[in-house]
């Protein structure tokens, strides 16, 4: 009887145990905001978008001190000047404002849209590679990690994407 109750409970311990390694239930998490600014794929787009950005600002500020030199030279001149003169000083002034206005806004607009273009190639390009590595172990959902409040570490498969984008890419 003794015999019996060992072999039942081992039984018992041995399904436990072999239902808690296959709970797994296809679903894991992935960060791509890490994977972006770690792979060597996502530091060369962020690279390129800074550079744009800091070509774009160096061409604003250069743009914001020919302005204010013109409206500081149309203040020294405005009593020197005739009404005619200074009048169509300042409407040149304005119109190259508005020039400016205008043109600031398509940098930024056309920032804008490059980035988002290079992000949306980005994660086109990391695609395959994540649903390859789904396919392969047999992997159902892939959340982002952004969008989960709580999440065994376990399931973080942030390290090994990352290293398939840095062999692949």
């Amino acid at each position: 009887m003794n015999f019996i109750k060992k072999k039942i409970t081992l039984l018992i311990i041995v399904f436990i145990n072999t239902n808690s390694v296959y709970a797994f239930d296809g679903t894991v998490f992935i960060d791509i905001d890490y994977i972006l600014n770690n792979s060597n794929y996502g530091k060369s787009i962020i690279l390129d978008l800074e550079k744009l950005k800091k070509k774009n600002t160096e061409k604003i500020t250069i743009n914001e001190k020919n302005i204010k030199l013109k409206k500081d030279t149309i203040n020294k001149n405005k009593n020197i000047l005739s009404e005619d003169k200074l009048k169509e000083d300042i409407d040149n002034f304005n119109k190259e404002v508005k020039k400016y206005q205008t043109e600031k806004k398509n940098l930024l607009i056309d920032f804008d849209k490059e980035k988002k273009n290079k992000l949306e190639k980005f994660l086109k390009e990391i695609n395959p590679i994540i649903q390859e590595f789904m396919a392969e172990n047999s992997i159902d959902i892939v959340l982002e990690k952004k969008q989960i409040f709580v999440g065994n570490s376990d399931n973080d498969i942030t390290n090994d994407i990352l290293k398939l984008i840095n062999k692949n890419l």
